[in-house]
């Protein structure tokens, strides 16, 4: 059964290390209901050493979270799609699917969108099917 909430908190930032994307069902986090993305500008040699160079994912609490490990997101206009690898599935004891839904005006949602494909450059299992 997947992870399956309404984000009433939809954020993109970009900081000076990166870009961040957070859907959550609440400011705090305390309900453990979101889902973050992070990727940094660039990348050390450091980070290719330890595997740290890859879409960072982050779910219900920090203790599932994966550098990579993702085999699809999928980006709708009033919803996302997430399907982790069979690792992270199993440290979930789930199926590694997430959907969080939200509700943007157009405005903000392209603006959700270009830090989305920012976070997802050049990676394969991103995309954005149609409605």
């Amino acid at each position: 059964m997947p992870i399956a909430f309404h984000a009433s908190i939809v954020r993109a930032t970009n900081e000076e290390w990166g870009t961040r994307v957070v859907f959550s069902v609440d400011e705090t986090y305390e309900g453990e209901r979101y889902v973050m993305l992070q990727r940094k500008h660039s990348y050390s040699e450091q980070d290719e050493r330890f595997g740290t160079n890859d879409v960072y994912i982050e779910t219900c609490g920090q203790g599932w979270s994966w550098y990579g490990h993702i085999r699809s997101f999928q980006f709708f206009p009033n919803r996302i799609s997430v399907q982790l690898d069979a690792e992270a599935a199993a440290r979930m004891r789930d199926t590694g699917a997430i959907e969080a839904t939200f509700d943007l005006p157009a405005e903000q949602c392209a603006e959700l969108r270009a830090a989305i494909r920012q976070v997802f450059t050049g990676r394969a299992y991103y995309s954005e099917p149609a409605a």
